[in-house]
């Protein structure tokens, strides 16, 4: 089992991979072949709603209930342009203040 820490690392090399990806790809409407029924901005989409979900859980702390899902069609929207996309995904790997 990882400790802690790595997982961290773990999922901080993951993301900065799936931002080389999005840096590097000729179009963000590319399919993305291990998902050929999502684009690399779905991919992303997807990506950063489930790591604001996690922050949020471990900004809650030990014992807090999980935070509610939210409908998707209230979810924050990925951007279409490239930078602004790579800036949202780096925000939603940060934790909430104080956590």
């Amino acid at each position: 089992m990882l400790d802690f820490p790595e997982v961290l690392r773990l999922i901080e090399d993951r993301s900065a991979a799936v931002r080389a990806a999005i840096a590097s790809a000729p179009d963000l409407d590319v399919q993305v072949p291990t998902c050929p029924d999502w684009t690399l901005r779905e991919l992303a989409q997807h990506l950063g709603d489930g790591r604001r979900r996690q922050a949020a859980v471990i900004a809650a702390g030990p014992g807090a209930e999980p935070p509610a899902r939210t409908d998707p069609k209230g979810a924050p929207t990925a951007p279409r342009d490239r930078e602004a996309l790579d800036a949202w995904l780096a925000e939603s790997t940060e934790l909430a203040p104080g956590a």
